[in-house]
């Protein structure tokens, strides 16, 4: 008796059927190309000028008033009675600061030094009203001394802050980032204006 050569299936006489390749399901590829449509279709709309999402309003810091351009001018005369060169900054500054701060409208002046091409930042706070100035003033040399406030500068960082009314003044400075033997007459003549404010 001789071995059958019929092919093998399910029945005598029926070959195997083809299986179909494996691959992702139907809709999953129909998914990813709607996706891909639409982002298109979103591109496409964006170039030509319609707006599809509704962003909200950039974040933006009001302007200052009377009081903060009082204590740049002091600060700015200070500073040049002590020779420095003062003018407005070329790039925007944002200090380690305290939640109270975040949203305060601020002025900044920019002091240049030979060692430091970018500047020296000085910050102004201009607050609603004096005591505001006072209290916020204390939380935020409270801050620069604690933990939280420490490790966003220098190990070695010295802080001006000075209350000028409704206003304070800030003023970083470290001595291992900046060796410009200057900084410290930076200081002092900032430290002329209004009252130092203490932890």
């Amino acid at each position: 008796m001789t071995p059958s050569t019929e092919p093998r299936g399910d029945t005598p006489g029926q070959a195997e059927t083809p299986r179909p390749a494996g691959g992702p399901p139907t809709w999953f590829a129909a998914l990813a190309i709607g996706g891909i449509v639409l982002g298109a279709v979103l591109i496409v709309l964006q170039l030509i000028g319609i707006s599809v999402m509704n962003p909200g309003p950039a974040a933006t810091l009001p302007p200052t008033g009377l009081a903060a351009q009082r204590t740049w001018d002091q600060a700015t005369s200070a500073l040049g009675a002590q020779g420095f060169q003062v003018q407005e900054p070329q790039a925007p500054y944002r200090p380690g600061e305290i939640a109270s701060l975040v949203d305060v409208p601020r002025k900044l002046l920019q002091v240049v030094l030979p060692s430091e091409p970018q500047g020296a930042y000085v910050v102004i706070y201009e607050l609603p009203s004096n005591d505001d100035a006072e209290r916020v003033g204390h939380e935020f040399a409270q801050y620069l001394v604690s933990g939280p406030g420490a490790v966003q500068y220098p190990r070695d960082a010295q802080f001006v802050v000075q209350r000028v009314g409704q206003t304070l003044i800030f003023f970083p400075w470290s001595g291992e980032a900046n060796h410009d033997p200057r900084l410290p007459v930076l200081a002092a003549a900032l430290e002329t204006l209004g009252t130092s404010v203490v932890p």
